[in-house]
């Protein structure tokens, strides 16, 4: 973490080191939490069935999403640092957000839905066995209710908190479209098979980019709530004989261009609205000119406090200088901050690759156990 003096206080800005840091942390501690499980239902006699159950996948899931929960909490605390006040949850809840995300959802499934299925079959023609990979579909108003709260709520809420209020937020340090991207790229391997690794990518990186937009937690955890919302009720319906299928291919072709058409107008429509009322609440945002995605998220995201605080270390190295009483000192002190500088991106940029090949490891695993026929 970054520390920087403003106007008295103590600011801390996360490095792309500590993105990786909680994302490895709560990915790991989500193995530890389901080998713990397994290990009771195998010591206490369960019926092996209960794996199958929609009970386990909600037990399952509540550790997945307790680690996700926990890990930034600790590491908050480790670091000395606020991780439940200043993680995004402070940017309020915001009910024109709330209305865009049910269009916006539902053409983020229809974009994403033929995508994935043409990647699945993709996978399928080199032995991926598709239909061995658990899902959760409820069949009773209990078992929907029950995966409402369990399946789409907890992992909304869970899952936004690190991946965008963490992951994202810290990787924006080097980029805000790399922010965007490589967050997603991380939240669809997290989920650990093919089946999910298209729409989760898509899923994510829409997330980020509202996340972004708004300074905002809710509105993506809103899209993430109803996302997996509207996938148990298609299967609660699918389970009950009431099953919206597409079978020719054009419905695929069609559905993925009007959703496509449909995201990026929903986006950019939200994008415009943040840049406008950003121009109108904060001036000195630059949001009213600048027009590249970088500069416009950079634009949208970065308080004034962030921006302060940005100046402030700016100042801090100019009265450093200032104050050097030789050339000579000039270049120890330039020398000095270079040094420092270096060492920091390299140790966020070995933090990035660990994460990644760990993530990576772990799908690549998975994916070979399937191949293989091991469940």
């Amino acid at each position: 973490m970054t520390k920087t003096e403003y106007n008295g206080r103590t600011l801390l800005r996360w490095d792309p080191s500590d993105g990786s840091a909680v994302f490895l942390g709560s990915y790991v501690l989500k193995l530890l939490l389901q080998v713990i499980v397994v290990i009771v239902l195998g010591v206490t006699d369960v019926d092996p069935a209960f794996s199958g159950t929609i009970a386990y996948a909600c037990i399952i899931t509540a550790c997945n999403e307790t680690a996700y929960l926990l890990t930034p909490l600790a590491y908050g605390k480790i670091k000395g640092y606020d991780t439940v006040r200043n993680m995004g949850f402070e940017g309020g809840f915001s009910l024109w957000a709330t209305l865009c995300a049910i269009p916006l959802t539902v053409a983020l499934i229809c974009l994403g839905m033929p995508l994935a299925e043409g990647f699945v079959k993709l996978v399928q023609l080199i032995g991926y066995d598709a239909s061995a990979v658990r899902s959760v579909s409820p069949s009773t108003p209990g078992e929907l209710a029950a995966t409402m709260i369990f399946v789409a709520l907890l992992p909304a809420v869970a899952e936004e908190y690190v991946f965008r209020g963490c992951v994202a937020r810290s990787f924006a340090r080097k980029g805000y479209v790399f922010a965007v991207f490589m967050s997603a790229l991380l939240f669809a391997i997290m989920h650990g098979n093919p089946l999910q690794l298209v729409h989760q990518f898509l899923l994510g990186a829409v997330c980020a980019l509202l996340f972004f937009s708004t300074r905002s937690l809710w509105p993506p955890i809103i899209l993430h709530f109803l996302n997996n919302a509207i996938a148990l009720v298609l299967g609660y319906l699918q389970n009950n004989g009431r099953e919206l299928a597409v079978t020719e291919a054009w419905q695929y072709v069609v559905m993925c261009l009007v959703g496509g058409a449909a995201t990026i107008g929903i986006l950019t429509a939200i994008v415009y609205l943040c840049k406008y009322r950003a121009a109108k609440t904060d001036p000195g945002s630059g949001a009213d000119r600048r027009a590249d995605m970088e500069g416009t998220l950079r634009a949208l995201y970065e308080s004034p406090d962030v921006r302060a605080a940005a100046r402030a270390e700016l100042d801090a190295l100019d009265a450093e200088i200032a104050s050097a009483k030789s050339e000579q000192m000039v270049e120890v002190i330039k020398e000095a901050r270079r040094e420092s500088a270096g060492k920091e991106k390299l140790r966020d940029r070995r933090a990035l690759i660990y994460a990644f090949l760990f993530a990576g490891a772990m799908w690549v695993l998975m994916f070979v156990l399937n191949i293989a026929g091991v469940s």
